[in-house]
């Protein structure tokens, strides 16, 4: 089993331990922090947290990996610059995909990649490094996400995408075949994109319109 710190104790990094816990091929020893946000004796899901700037003098690069549990804060840059200093420390950055997935042939997929429950991954998909997906995704065939991007549940992504660097994808969203989403793009839950994207666009959809009238009055629910 490979043995394996996680940098951070929020939330995510929570919910990233108890799927590498039930996993056979990883085991994890250990959280780590920036030393400013350590505090004194602190432990996080009974295990130890140390401050990642003397993390290699604890945890040796030559005998432990790293997964870096950040999630899409400041577009994916806060994860970005961990998972660039983490490397600078030399460690390997494991990469989880979860048994139901569904993944095909000419698959190919970076460092500090996280796929969590009931995806469909086609063929000739390829993810570059540091990207978080979500569950129950469908990413068709001939599709690039580079590195650094965050994708919530059940999203539609047709074939020949390519989704660049540092963006996220809300929950519904569906994208139509041979679409190019620029860099630092945004797109909201449900939003539909059927053109190409232009840099630091932020897509959204209608919200749900409130009807005039109270629930009680419906006759037909």
């Amino acid at each position: 089993m490979k043995k394996v710190i996680i940098f951070g104790t929020g939330n995510f990094a929570e919910i990233i331990y108890i799927y590498l816990k039930q996993s056979t091929e990883f085991e994890v020893v250990a959280f780590t922090v920036n030393e400013w946000a350590l505090k004194d004796n602190q432990t996080f899901c009974n295990l130890p947290v140390v401050p990642f700037e003397t993390v290699q003098a604890i945890y040796p690069c030559t005998k432990f990996e790293m997964f870096i549990a950040i999630g899409y804060t400041n577009m994916n840059k806060k994860r970005a610059k961990i998972f660039d200093e983490a490397k600078t420390k030399g460690y390997k950055l494991i990469s989880y995909v979860h048994p139901t997935t569904s993944i095909n042939e000419e698959f190919h997929m970076g460092e500090n990649c996280f796929i969590f429950e009931n995806n469909v991954i086609q063929p000739f998909v390829t993810l570059g490094n540091n990207i978080i997906i979500w569950t129950g995704n469908v990413i068709s065939h001939h599709t690039t996400i580079k590195d650094h991007c965050f994708i919530v549940s059940h999203s539609a992504i047709a074939g020949n995408v390519t989704i660049n660097s540092f963006c996220f994808i809300g929950m519904n969203a569906t994208i139509r075949n041979g679409i190019k989403i620029a860099r630092e793009t945004v797109i909201g839950a449900g939003a539909i994109i059927l053109s190409d994207t232009e840099e630091k666009g932020v897509y959204t959809n209608k919200s749900t319109i409130k009807l005039n009238i109270t629930s009680d009055k419906l006759k037909s629910l």
